[in-house]
């Protein structure tokens, strides 16, 4: 799985912290972390839109292709 997200806002740092409080009790979650530089407009570019048509973070990659866009729902899956 891959966590686009961007460091400093408050939803990705909702996942983030969620899963820094998993990996503390023992339970490892791969997911590889692709920071996306909202502040040079990346989160606006065709290839973070075809991941989420409102160009927000965080955004989970699922390993089937899926993308889950929300921060809650992010976190209930996990």
């Amino acid at each position: 799985m891959k966590l686009y997200m961007v460091p400093a806002a408050p939803n990705p740092t909702k996942v983030m912290l969620y899963i820094a409080e998993r990996e503390a009790l023992g339970c490892a979650l791969s997911i590889e972390q692709v920071v996306v530089n909202a502040l040079k407009g990346r989160h606006r570019e065709p290839e973070h839109l075809a991941r989420n048509p409102f160009g927000t973070l965080p955004v989970l990659e699922l390993n089937d292709g899926r993308f889950l866009l929300e921060s809650l729902s992010i976190i209930r899956y996990l």
